[in-house]
């Protein structure tokens, strides 16, 4: 079954949480100052064609004043009703079976964001490229990236440097390549 690319890119706590308590970002305030060229996120928006993300992160991004992804197709991962206002569409279902229809409408490199569908990616084995910057902080509490996970797999550090802001960034791979990336019950 074909699929597109698929990439992530988070920020993190040294203990792996994407967010404290109640969903709390401010943590991350005192490191926001690295511009989106100095973390390769304004190349990976170049590079990608489509985003997928949950309910949640799309709601939170309706906040944003102008909308961040005005030239890109946002695919919102919902079973609820939805109304679009930037022209998003709504998606239900396995996120294995959802890549595999943006692939046959000519989804090529999709971005993953969002904490639930990155988990999902990870526990699934459909994440190709996790590029995480680890922010230099403890919570000991909050939404975990990879809470829940069952299966084990391996990741083999590719780009690994030190942004201005003193985050730790390193770009990820599935390693050995294909081995140990699938989803649960299925033969590698």
């Amino acid at each position: 079954m074909g699929r597109p690319l698929v990439s992530a890119f988070l920020a993190l706590s040294l203990d792996g949480f994407i967010a404290g308590p109640d969903g709390d970002l401010a943590w991350l305030d005192a490191y926001a100052t690295d511009s989106i060229q100095e973390t390769g996120y304004a190349g990976l928006m170049h590079r990608i064609d489509t985003l997928v993300m949950g309910r949640n992160t799309h709601e939170k991004l309706l906040s944003f004043d102008p909308w961040p992804y005005p030239e890109r197709r946002v695919v919102v991962l919902t079973h609820r009703p939805f109304a679009a206002r930037h022209g998003e569409s709504a998606e239900a279902g396995p996120l294995g079976e959802v890549l595999h229809r943006l692939w046959q409408q000519g989804a090529r490199h999709v971005y993953l964001d969002g904490g639930d569908v990155v988990r999902q990616g990870l526990a699934d084995g459909l994440v190709d490229e996790l590029t995480l910057s680890w922010v230099p902080v403890i919570l000991g509490a909050g939404i975990s990236l990879f809470g829940g996970l069952r299966h084990p797999s391996s990741w083999q550090a590719g780009d690994v440097r030190r942004l201005p802001s003193g985050l730790i960034q390193a770009v990820y791979r599935p390693y050995p390549p294909g081995a140990g990336h699938h989803a649960p019950g299925t033969a590698t």
